[in-house]
């Protein structure tokens, strides 16, 4: 099973390597690979060349051709990302940068941030694809811009405006596991207005998570959403944005009946999860006319409630809301030939959350809060090919110590080849969940936990070759990570957590590269990763991730691609009572999807696409299984422009 493992590998990377023994091409710039970014400061924008920091973009185009249906499943093209579901659709989903934990990693929408504020997290489980105009992912620590939860990056989600004249679209879609996707959306804009709304529905019977038995998950998400901008000048601009998600998905438990054969996995049994994010920022820009002057003043806020049964009983409610305001201004100035940038910006942060009473209520039942004010200080120069900038951040709130992390960037480009670095610290505060359980027969909290600190630094370089349009990447990443929160068991079957004394370090390389050649797009990705915790490799960071995205456009109406993705043999805990050890290692797979698009008339195009081409029977997470192959067939109308 490992040489087989092995072959994939080499194939998945020889493809990557024969896909550059093409002719040349005509002449570009670097300008065709590279993109703006607006996830790298706290205001205005930036060229993805000026940062220091490692960025991946993810935009539009890459969404819609690989027909992506839930964000998780495109961000594992991401270099230095893990992804890890609970079997099918809608199991909980978590995603790891760089090998820290999944809720290390800040995700925004629009700059607004939508983790659970009971759980600290954000579960990717039922995020669709469809009102998504791009996604940036800054990788490495963060937490000097954006504070607590940035350790391992942030990914920032952005969603479609409405442009030009009223464009309408319907989508529908039908396939394996009596799969059923609806969407409808309408835009438009001019200069002064934007407008853009948006509603999605997913069914699924879903398969079985569980290893035995029949029995099917299935799942179900809507969404509605409405982005809206004004602008009552060319310098000011006002916009509101709304979102609710709700899902509900089916599960399986784990059996902990130690006289049971099946001890320790997941089974057959009538588990569900309902879910319900209601999330929305309001925010005004101004700048003066050559925007040497800007600023802007945001306010963002979710509600977040979940609801677990099991076995149609009750077992885990909770709910959280979060209220964020920010002040953001900048002033850019020059002396000479250097053009220095100053940004300050002002947080303030309330979340409440509780578990809530099943039955009798209890102290872990009581509702909770945490205040939060930030301020954060930032300097950057520009001079000619080379970008240097330092940013600190200072945070108090009611619970912990008051809290400093800063980030230090640099760029360099010479000719074709550009050099970049980054340093800084970051921090992840402990979660309600953590601090104070939710149920004192199973799961104490522990109110004395400490925040999580990191340490970390990268070094990167880019060079395009083709004249422009091709772009290669290699980044080396380190980080050090203490007082790292995990859970200790106690005796009669208790757990609490708890701050570890030992350093958990990461490490890998990450290396990429993007070409738009003629009708062709190739995009292939590569991490290598060395997660320990005092030595141990760390569960559920595969050591090996690869990715390669091929797509072929004969026409302007016909789009052809192949996605193969890689995810090496990763370690995960196990709780069999029989076994002495505490970890099982989950094997490697290959899932290579297939898709095709044609555009029948202006305004009807069809597409089909197989997932799992090669039916690879593998496991994310111990004893949840995955979907086997899979088609889907479906038809898009657009009307407008």
């Amino acid at each position: 099973m490992r040489r087989s493992t092995r072959s994939e590998f080499s194939l998945l990377f020889a493809a990557a390597a024969c896909s550059f023994c093409l002719p040349q091409v005509s002449k570009a710039t670097p300008d065709t690979i590279e993109k703006i970014v607006v996830t790298g400061t706290r205001i205005g924008k930036v060229t993805q060349d000026r940062l220091g920091a490692a960025v991946t973009i993810i935009d539009s185009k890459q969404i819609e051709d690989r027909q992506t249906l839930y964000v998780a499943d495109i961000l594992r093209d991401v270099p230095g990302v893990a992804i890890n579901r609970s079997g099918g659709a809608g199991g909980a989903t978590q995603v790891r940068m760089r090998g820290s934990e999944g809720n290390h990693t800040l995700v925004l929408f629009d700059g607004g941030d939508i983790s659970d504020p009971f759980q600290g997290e954000f579960d990717f489980a039922g995020l669709l694809a469809g009102d998504i105009e791009r996604i940036e992912v800054l990788r490495g620590s963060q937490s000097a811009l954006y504070g607590s939860d940035a350790i391992g990056g942030v990914i920032n989600i952005i969603p479609r405006r409405g442009k030009s004249d009223l464009a309408l679209e319907a989508l529908g879609e039908t396939g394996s596991f009596s799969t059923l996707t609806l969407g409808a959306n309408a835009g438009m804009g001019d200069e002064s207005f934007d407008l853009f709304a948006s509603t999605a529905y997913h069914r699924t019977s879903g398969t079985n998570n569980s290893r035995f038995g029949t029995e099917a998950d299935g799942a179900h998400e809507k969404s509605y959403f409405v982005n809206a901008g004004l602008r009552p000048n060319e310098n000011v601009e006002i916009r509101a944005m709304f979102r609710k998600v709700d899902t509900r998905a089916e599960g399986d438990p784990q059996d902990f009946n130690f006289l049971s054969p099946t001890q320790g996995f997941v089974v057959d049994g009538n588990d569900v999860t309902r879910t319900s994010s209601t999330f929305g920022n309001i925010q005004a820009e101004a700048h003066n006319s050559t925007r040497q002057v800007e600023a802007k003043l945001i306010y963002a806020y979710i509600d977040s409630s979940r609801f677990n049964y099991s076995g149609g009983s009750p077992s885990f409610f909770s709910e959280g809301h979060r209220d964020k305001v920010s002040a953001v201004s900048a002033f850019t100035f020059e002396t000479g030939e250097l053009t220095h940038r100053l940004t300050g910006a002002v947080d303030w942060k309330h979340e409440t959350y509780q578990n809530l009473p099943i039955g009798a209520s209890g102290p872990e039942n009581a509702r909770r809060f945490l205040d939060t004010t930030g301020f954060v200080g930032e300097y950057t120069a520009h001079i000619e090919d080379f970008d240097a900038g330092i940013a600190v951040r200072g945070d108090q709130n009611n619970k912990f110590q008051n809290d400093t992390t800063y980030r230090l960037q640099a760029s360099y480009k010479h000719g074709e080849t550009r050099l970049r670095a980054t340093a800084g610290t970051g921090t992840k505060n402990p979660t309600n969940f953590e601090l104070f359980g939710f149920d004192p027969t199973t799961f104490i909290g522990n109110p004395a936990l400490k925040p999580e600190k990191s340490v970390g630094w990268d070094i990167g370089v880019d060079h395009y070759a083709f004249e422009g349009k091709a772009k290669f990447t290699a980044t080396y990443f380190h980080a050090d990570l203490e007082d790292e929160i995990f859970t200790a068991f106690l005796p009669g079957f208790v757990s609490t957590p708890a701050n570890r004394t030992t350093k958990s370090r990461r490490q890998g390389v990450e290396l990429t590269m993007d070409a738009h050649l003629d009708q062709w797009t190739i995009a292939a990705a590569y991490t290598y990763l060395r997660a320990t915790e005092s030595g141990v490799e760390e569960v559920r960071r595969p050591p090996h991730i690869a990715s390669l995205n091929i797509t072929y456009e004969p026409s302007s109406d016909i789009t052809l691609g192949l996605g193969i993705r890689y995810n090496g043999r990763q370690l995960d805990n196990e709780f069999i009572f029989a076994t002495p050890q505490d970890f099982v290692t989950l094997k490697a797979f290959t899932l290579a999807n297939a898709y095709a698009s044609c555009r029948l008339t202006d305004n009807l195009e069809a597409f089909a696409r197989v997932e799992n081409l090669l039916d690879q029977r593998y496991e994310e997470v111990f004893s949840f299984t995955s979907p086997g192959r899979s088609a889907y067939l479906g038809v898009k109308m657009r009307f407008g422009s």
